[in-house]
């Protein structure tokens, strides 16, 4: 092999363990043997005395949160200079991390469009970017919210850096969500640092031309790749799970936190992870078209000086080359063991792609409008679907075996004759009966490849937690169960255990029959959507009469949740789907209601818009009945107009119950 133009891995590592000692701080980027891309050291737990102000507002931001208090908090801490005569370079790191949390916390704490940052944040935090060699844009970095922003309590200096032993450095809202879900991500980053000298050793390997310890170093990365996996889990949206991370207060309270306010700003989020980009490197990935392999290249760019020396190093030696050379069928084995671990179905990034779509199929549904990547959309929109595809498209990228795009998800079975042995899967199961089981009284349903499946008894140990199932509950959910269960071991007997009968969709001459099918459709989902994005409060007297008293953060997104669907979500149907059903061309005025409103609470006004859902949703079941049951047209017609008449009524009709806003 041709002499190296550069150092290599192994050089590099080295040269950073001996420049980040000398310097006393990780700020040209944390790398060592031992610890991989995480700090070697713990995080500064405080700043000295000049900058003790920043420490006292930190201490405080979660109830500052809680109480829609950070803006006036912030507006009131003095301006303190992060230039190097005030702020020693091995504080520089602490202050990216708090002044980021502290920046974002401004803006998503209060989510009206405002981002002038006060003076008492952005300045000092443009100085510090600065220093660090950062983008002149705001944004809080990975390095920030993940690699520097944890702590250890108890016996964790001894242990491993697992979730029993770790704890966030500088929270914001400070529950179990954001604990869990941000520290997963150091546990895994910590978890995947034997691969940095793996790396290292199968280079070394290769440059040698000793082919029994590349397989070594190969069985090695594959090793570690199958065990970090399980870490994943640690996101667990069962309820009964000591990590239990619930997906509707996961999306309106972490989710929203780190997304940039300016378009375009690369975030923190899971492609700006190191050790993705080492992987991708060292594996040889040659296409990043995608627009996740875009943004894994600009996360890249935006490293720091040790990281993109060390991914630089492994570019110069292609180790997918050196296998295919060698032609040996051990070698080739564990290389592609390591490609399976990695970006196989069942490897990390398949695990991955399975939880990310079921947190983000619920966090758009209760409204999330955009994720860290900058994917965006309504909950009709279903947002959640894009995200799976560039996922399985880049994915597709890391896999030298496909061709032509991402897999193609698998079709569900079609729906044949019931087995006679099992004669309550016979039963002829209509879309109405199906709209009704959505709820503890009725029961939970849904429909998969022309199936009906009773999911009640799947609520409390399904893998995707309860959420998942109740936004899908009372509709036909093919697309999203052949997403995340085709091909997984125990997923047939499952489906063969809860199926209750067959859906049918009679042969009507009733022409509107296929449009009130979409209504109904349309407004279970709405249903689904709104007692979920309502269970934010559950517990509290937003929710419950005698419940305990709801924070401002969560009186803010119940207030949001009231606003969204009465000012959108009930009129777009009323006018997109239900109006047509009428045959007039324009809708009726709002009712207006009889007497002089009660000043209420926000439950009254939540109740009263569950009353106005589900009376949508009983009014299109007996149109759709009605279309089934047939008879004479002309008389069909105008039954069905009357009854899509009071539906559009219902949507637009204004509220019995009033209240000053609570919201700021």
């Amino acid at each position: 092999m041709a002499p190296l133009c550069g150092p290599t891995p192994r050089q590099v590592i080295a040269e950073a363990e001996r420049t980040n000692a000398r310097l006393g701080h990780d700020n040209l980027g944390s790398l060592s043997t031992s610890r991989g891309f995480v700090p070697l050291q713990p995080p500064r737990l405080s700043f000295a005395p000049p900058h003790a102000a920043w420490d006292e507002l930190t201490a405080q931001l979660p109830a500052l949160y809680r109480d829609l208090a950070v803006r006036a908090a912030l507006d009131a801490m003095p301006v303190l200079p992060a230039g190097p005569a005030a702020l020693p370079d091995a504080d520089l790191q602490r202050a990216a991390t708090v002044l980021g949390v502290l920046g974002h916390a401004w803006v998503h704490g209060t989510p009206d469009g405002r981002t002038d940052l006060p003076d008492s944040v952005a300045r000092p935090w443009a100085q510090v970017r600065h220093r660090l060699g950062r983008s002149p844009e705001p944004v809080l970095s990975y390095l920030d919210l993940i690699v520097h922003n944890w702590r250890l309590v108890g016996d964790g200096a001894a242990a491993p850096l697992r979730l029993p032993h770790l704890r966030l450095l500088v929270p914001a809202v400070d529950n179990q969500e954001e604990q869990v879900f941000y520290l997963s991500q150091l546990e895994i980053l910590a978890g995947c640092a034997p691969i940095v000298p793996l790396v290292a050793d199968a280079q070394d390997a290769v440059l040698a031309d000793e082919p029994q310890a590349l397989r070594a170093a190969l069985d090695g990365i594959a090793d570690v790749l199958r065990t970090t996996r399980r870490s994943l889990s640690s996101i667990d949206p069962r309820p009964h799970s000591a990590t239990h991370v619930d997906p509707v207060v996961w999306a309106k309270t972490v989710a929203p936190f780190a997304v940039p306010w300016r378009p375009g700003v690369l975030g923190p989020s899971g492609t700006a992870s190191p050790v993705v980009n080492l992987l991708d490197s060292f594996l040889g990935r040659s296409s990043h078209a995608s627009q996740l392999g875009r943004e894994i290249e600009l996360h890249r760019r935006s490293y720091p000086r040790h990281w993109r020396s060390l991914l630089d190093a492994v570019d110069r030696v292609s180790v997918a080359d050196h296998v295919a050379a060698h032609g040996r069928p051990d070698l080739t084995a564990s290389w592609e063991a390591v490609r399976a671990a990695y970006a196989g179905d069942d490897g990390f990034l398949g695990r991955h792609r399975r939880k990310v779509y079921g947190y983000l199929s619920v966090a758009f549904t209760v409204g999330r409008s955009v994720t860290i990547g900058g994917f965006a959309g309504s909950p009709r929109e279903h947002a959640w679907d894009e995200v799976d595809a560039a996922l399985r498209q880049s994915q597709a990228e890391r896999r030298a075996d496909v061709r032509g795009g991402p897999p193609v998800p698998p079709r569900a079975p079609a729906a044949g004759p019931a087995c006679p042995a099992a004669p309550a899967r016979c039963r002829q199961l209509s879309v109405a009966d199906l709209a009704l089981h959505n709820d503890d009284r009725h029961g939970w349903w849904t429909a998969i490849g022309g199936r009906v499946h009773d999911v009640t008894g799947l609520l409390q140990h399904h893998p995707g937690g309860r959420a998942v199932l109740q936004a899908h509950a009372g509709l036909e959910a093919s697309d999203a169960f052949l997403r995340a269960h085709v091909g997984r071991p125990g997923v047939e007997r499952l489906l063969r255990s809860t199926e209750i009968g067959r859906l049918t969709r009679p042969a009507t001459t009733c022409g509107a029959y296929p449009a009130w099918v979409r209504a109904l459709g349309a407004v279970v989902e709405l249903q689904n959507t709104y007692r979920l994005d309502r269970s934010l409060g559950r517990g509290t007297d937003l929710c419950v009469p005698d419940g305990r008293r709801a924070s401002a953060f969560q009186t803010d997104r119940v207030a949001d949740t009231h606003d969204r669907f009465v000012d959108g979500y009930l009129p777009q149907l009323a006018v997109e789907l239900l109006l047509p059903l009428t045959g007039a061309a324009a809708a009726p005025a709002g009712r207006r209601p009889t007497g002089t409103p009660v000043a209420t609470c926000y439950r009254d006004r939540m109740d009263d818009l569950d009353r106005r859902v589900a009376t949508v949703k009983r009014l299109l079941c007996v149109g759709v009945r009605r279309c089934e049951a047939g008879g004479d047209a002309d008389r069909v017609a105008r039954e069905l107009s009357r009854v899509a008449g009071r539906a559009v009524a219902v949507c637009l009709e204004e509220s019995t119950c009033s209240t000053p806003r609570c919201r700021r």
